[in-house]
């Protein structure tokens, strides 16, 4: 019967990889519930199919737009590696989903680092105003810090 049952799609294969390959190990349904969605659809995309009932053939699955880019999304999954598999519509769903990219910047506090994300079409002039602004505020909570005695 195995032999009869519809071979993963490239979305579904990619996601239970991922899936798979984070530690500690996320299974179906702690992913699924981490999407919003059942462990059931999460599983049925991961193999490509769901049951047809009863003494009937399984039906072929391949998600929706929205719901692969949720699955990546929960998962970490790029845009581009969704493109190289075909789906540049869920990679498109998943970049609204993550917003814009930022370039970040890392300001060291005494306690360790402060990251600042700028986008990367805020003119330069901008960008060395907003470092620093941010290098003044870990200047601020450093002597805080050091005034409350914690």
């Amino acid at each position: 019967m195995t032999g009869d049952l519809p071979k993963p799609t490239k979305e579904g294969a990619l996601i239970r990889r991922v899936r798979e390959s984070i530690r500690p190990r996320l299974s179906v349904p702690a992913a699924a519930k981490r999407a919003g969605i059942s462990d059931v659809t999460w599983g049925n995309v991961e193999r490509g199919y769901k049951s047809g009932g009863r003494g009937k053939p399984p039906v072929p699955v391949r998600g929706s737009k929205q719901l692969i880019a949720h699955m990546a999304y929960e998962i970490g999954i790029k845009p581009g590696d969704l493109e190289e598999i075909d789906r540049a519509d869920a990679a498109e769903v998943l970049r609204e989903m993550q917003g814009p990219e930022l370039d970040v910047t890392e300001i060291k506090v005494d306690r360790g680092t402060m990251l600042v994300g700028v986008p990367p079409t805020l003119p330069d002039e901008d960008r060395e105003f907003v470092k620093q602004q941010a290098e003044e505020l870990a200047a601020m909570l450093d002597r805080r810090r050091r005034e409350s005695g914690k």
